[in-house]
């Protein structure tokens, strides 16, 4: 069985449900069945860690707690203690690893970003996440359970995990992968089944590369000087330029999708501070 399909690019989502038959959990929080490609049953994904100091435990945390999926996932932390604020600003992964980044982005209005570029097979080639300072400063979200779950949450993301549930009053589903306050740190069974899920299928080639280094900016870019390489994920342009088009909001999460020239995609999950 597979992960569900939806209509549109982006993800429609739903209160997860489990359903056991002869002893086979269906786990139903997908991200549009996005997953990376691999030839083997299990990966090692290479998050390389361009946070400061005081994200780092935030961040090498998450990574080892979505690497508790052991039989699917491997999130290997590789610390980029070279990353400029420039880098941070513009957080580009390399081709085949995941980016996590940190940095006073503005009172722009999100609080966290997750961004994901898939090629013709619909297989993730590259990730990011970017956490935005100017609103872990304030006092409402100032606290390590903030830090922690989006941190958990934004890099679930990145591997091809919806959230379980988007209704912020209801009881919590006690995951990072739920939309409630305050918010949970971790991930729950439910998610390492849902990867299970995801990933039950090996693919003829592999769109990660693992045991990667650090170094700022980083991917793979041909773009003549001065005109950029994914200016569409720089965070001070309108979201209408940085992202594409909205693929619906719901509360304080809504998608978006860009598809440059030689057809690649980049999905990007933006999470909207409180009030906006």
């Amino acid at each position: 069985m597979g992960s569900s399909r939806f209509a549109r690019l982006a993800i429609g989502t739903g209160a997860a449900v489990a359903m056991t038959f002869s002893a086979v959990l269906v786990a139903d929080h997908s991200w549009g069945g996005y997953h990376w490609a691999r030839t083997t049953t299990s990966f090692n994904l290479t998050v390389i860690n361009s946070t400061t100091a005081d994200w780092v435990p935030y961040v090498t945390h998450a990574t080892q707690d979505w690497s508790s999926s052991q039989s699917v996932l491997n999130m290997v932390d590789v610390a980029d203690g070279s990353a400029t604020s420039k880098d941070r600003r513009q957080c580009s992964a390399p081709t085949g690893q995941v980016r996590v980044c940190n940095l006073a982005y503005g009172f722009n209005g999100w609080l966290g970003i997750a961004g994901i570029s898939i090629d013709s097979n619909s297989h993730i080639v590259r990730g990011y996440v970017k956490l935005n300072d100017s609103y872990f400063s304030t006092s409402f979200y100032n606290h390590a359970n903030w830090k922690q779950s989006v941190a958990c949450q934004e890099l679930g993301h990145t591997v091809g995990l919806d959230h379980q549930d988007e209704d912020f009053n209801n009881q919590s589903l006690f995951t990072c992968m739920d939309y409630q306050d305050p918010p949970f740190e971790s991930p729950n069974a439910h998610d390492y089944e849902e990867l299970e899920v995801i990933y039950s299928h090996v693919d003829t080639y592999n769109s990660y590369v693992s045991g990667g280094g650090g170094g700022g900016g980083g991917g793979a870019c041909n773009a003549p000087p001065g005109k950029g390489c994914n200016k569409a994920d720089v965070p001070d342009d309108p979201p209408g330029n940085a992202w594409g088009r909205s693929l619906g909001r719901k509360g304080q999460r809504e998608k978006f999708l860009r598809v440059d020239p030689d057809g690649t995609r980049h999905v990007t999950f933006v999470l909207w501070a409180a009030g906006h």
